[in-house]
Formats: structure tokens, C-alpha cells, sequence
């Protein structure tokens, strides 16, 4: 069975000028994202969710090019625009060509070394099968650590989360704000 995603969000993006305080002060500096006006509906879960998600973005141990590659590899197996539309911008600001990113994508990942093929595929099989083979477990555990170990899986959880919330929530675009993807528009 295929869900159609809904072709209006589903909760309103909260307008600036409409903002309680509290939404306000939550917001500030990140409202011109869609997500963030979307989620300021419900205070109390954007103070925990948010700073859990920043520290997976902006204070995590894996390299910045690892952590895009198994973001948009779990984006485009979820269906998901939203972040995708984001993360694809992030990849190629860390330095990842056209080719590496679509590489990345589609999980033709041949052009790429072997170890950002081996990130592809842990993002494949934990969305997939939920679980990581132990193959993917030890190849990564030689070159990460524990904790990153544990912010792999996380990782891709939350962007699995993520791809969830945007695609039942109806989260427009943020360039576009009444544009939704439709599924399989790939």
C-alpha cells in the first residue's frame, strides 16, 4: 500500500508576527526554516528535540562528510525533500561534487572510496533491516570509535524520524513554502 503524502501541511507554519513570546524565543535565529516555524506549534517538544538534533549536526564526533553521506543516503531511502533539500546544499559545501552526492543518492556508489561506500550501505541496512551486519560493524569500528559508533545509529534513527515527521507533517519546502514534493517525483 502507498500513502499519499498530503498536498498541504498539515500543521500551519506559525507566522513571525504571531509568535508568543515563548515560540519567539525559541525560534530566534532559526525561523527561516519551515520546520522550525512548524514545530514551534509544540513548545515543550522542540526544547528537547531540537538540541538533541543539533548535537547529532553541529557538535558530533564523526567527520562532517561521513555524517552527509549516511544523512542523505537515509533521506532518499525514507522518500524525504525536506532535509534532503538541505543536506544536499551541506554535502556540497563540505566539498562532495554533483557526482559524489548523486552517488550517494542512488547507492551507485562506485565512484566513491570504499569506505563511503561502506557508510552508504550501514545507512541501508539500518533503515532496511533496522540492524547493522556485523561486516558493516567491524569495517567502521576500525576507523570510529565508540561513540561514534553509537552516532551512527542514532544518526540515521533521527533522519529516519525526521523523514517521518517531514513527509505525514507536509513540510513545504522552505524556497518554496507551498511546494510539497510528491512521492516518487525522483
Amino acid at each position: 500500500m502507498t500513502v499519499t503524502r498530503p498536498s498541504a501541511p498539515r500543521i500551519p507554519l506559525v507566522s513571525r508576527d504571531a509568535y508568543t513570546p515563548d515560540q519567539a524565543a525559541l525560534a530566534s535565529g532559526r525561523d527561516v526554516y519551515n520546520m522550525t516555524r512548524m514545530l514551534v506549534n509544540h513548545p515543550d517538544f522542540y526544547r528537547v528535540f531540537v538540541p538533541f538534533v543539533d548535537k547529532l549536526m553541529s557538535r558530533s564526533l564523526l567527520p562532517h562528510r561521513d555524517r552527509e553521506i549516511l544523512i542523505l543516503r537515509t533521506l532518499v531511502l525514507c522518500d524525504e525533500f525536506y532535509e534532503e533539500h538541505h543536506h544536499v546544499r551541506i554535502a556540497q559545501t563540505l566539498g562532495m561534487s554533483a557526482a559524489e552526492v548523486e552517488a550517494v543518492k542512488t547507492g551507485q556508489g562506485m565512484a566513491l572510496p570504499a569506505f563511503d561506500r561502506m557508510l552508504v550501505r550501514a545507512a541501508e541496512e539500518l533503515v532496511n533491516d533496522r540492524c547493522l551486519s556485523d561486516e558493516a560493524w567491524s569495517t567502521l569500528a576500525k576507523t570510529y570509535n565508540v561513540d561514534q559508533m553509537i552516532e551512527v545509529v542514532f544518526l540515521v534513527g533521527t533522519f529516519t524520524m525526521l523523514s517521518m515527521a517531514t513527509n505525514s507533517l507536509g513540510m513545504p519546502l522552505d524556497d518554496e513554502a507551498s511546494t510539497i514534493p510528491k512521492a516518487g517525483t525522483r
